[in-house]
């Protein structure tokens, strides 16, 4: 099935081009490197997002449709989304982690030594981190976007 999986990377996609679009028009017109790098990760990371939105909402369907009909396939397909997705996320969580651990080692480090290079490239990463961070739609903003009443 997979249809909302490709309908929400579409729409990160989408969403991505138009936010990250704006961040390379800055970019040219402020010739800021920094920019044309979070633009083109702020694509990738609303593409994603929607692709794993999408993924979860096609896993749970999978799931329920599977234990309603006592379809075994179905049922593990759709355990099998939510577990990627699940799996994805705590990798990217470790990911979040690790990137911190090493800005502050690198802050650390070049503070002890007085060595401004390598402070300024803290700072620049750690700010570009937060730049794209914010310019990536989230889960939990798109679903809080979605109202679904049952009757």
């Amino acid at each position: 099935m997979d249809w909302f999986q490709k309908i929400g990377e579409g729409t990160g996609a989408l969403a991505g081009g138009v936010i990250g679009g704006a961040f390379n028009l800055a970019a040219e017109l402020t010739h800021a490197q920094l920019l044309q790098e979070a633009g083109a990760e702020v694509f990738q990371g609303n593409k994603n997002a929607g692709k794993y939105a999408g993924q979860t909402l096609d896993g749970v369907i999978d799931t329920a449709a599977g234990f309603f009909t006592k379809n075994d396939h179905q049922l593990h397909q759709g355990k099998e989304k939510l577990a990627d997705v699940a799996r994805t996320t705590l990798n990217g969580i470790g990911d979040t982690f690790g990137f911190a651990q090493e800005q502050i080692t690198e802050a650390y480090e070049g503070g002890k030594e007085m060595d401004t290079q390598r402070l300024k490239q803290v700072a620049r990463n750690t700010g570009k981190a937060l730049l794209v961070s914010s310019a990536v739609l989230s889960v939990w903003q798109v679903g809080k976007g979605l109202k679904f009443k049952v009757k």
